[in-house]
């Protein structure tokens, strides 16, 4: 004999589950939403979130139609709209980081027998423009990195013909007086009026 309390109530749940495939906001949320509620807060268009992050409006639109929006894409256009997203492990508490890229380009290299990689690695800080006009100084530019491991290291960039980008480990004590002379911000292109 088949029991008619049992039966409603395994009805009553496999309605909730097929009513609730759907994304609705919620939990579900795609990047798309994510994003129409970030530029509905803000009050910034589709169109002004795409130039923030060099891009056209149709390229976001379509990576948007697609559902093909990257999550690292994501947290750049949220960066970009001045939201912060934090990620957190539930049981320990700590905040999950993103990578921080810096504003050179990728340098890669082996340094006694340790490989160190810019895009691999957070960027902490860096004195590109540090007369306020120019990108190198005397041809140069030096961006500060720590890797997964804590190493810090130097990223050593060149404008001259012929010499090639390099890798330098430094010491903590090197790092801090670093961070301390060009402060933390990455992006230091001079402000034009």
């Amino acid at each position: 004999m088949v029991d008619f309390d049992e039966t409603l109530d395994n009805l009553s749940v496999l309605e909730y589950y097929e009513d609730n495939t759907e994304t609705d906001g919620g939990e579900t949320m795609t990047s798309k939403e994510v994003l129409a509620a970030a530029l509905r807060d803000t009050g910034k268009t589709q169109a002004e979130a795409a130039a923030k992050i060099g891009w056209v409006p149709q390229q976001l639109s379509a990576r948007l139609t697609r559902n093909s929006l990257r999550a690292d894409e994501l947290l750049d256009l949220l960066e970009a709209l001045g939201i912060e997203l934090t990620l957190t492990v539930r049981e320990t508490g700590k905040v999950i980081r993103s990578h921080i890229q810096g504003a050179g380009r990728r340098v890669k290299g082996m340094v006694g027998r340790i490989t160190y990689d810019t895009a691999a690695s957070d960027a902490l800080s860096n004195n590109f423009y540090a007369d306020g006009e120019n990108m190198y100084t005397d041809g140069k530019a030096l961006e500060l990195y720590i890797d997964r491991e804590g190493r810090y290291f130097f990223a050593e960039y060149s404008s001259w013909d012929g010499v090639k980008d390099r890798i330098t480990p430094v010491t903590p004590e090197t790092a801090a007086e670093f961070i301390k002379k060009y402060g933390t911000e990455l992006d230091k292109t001079p402000k034009t009026e």
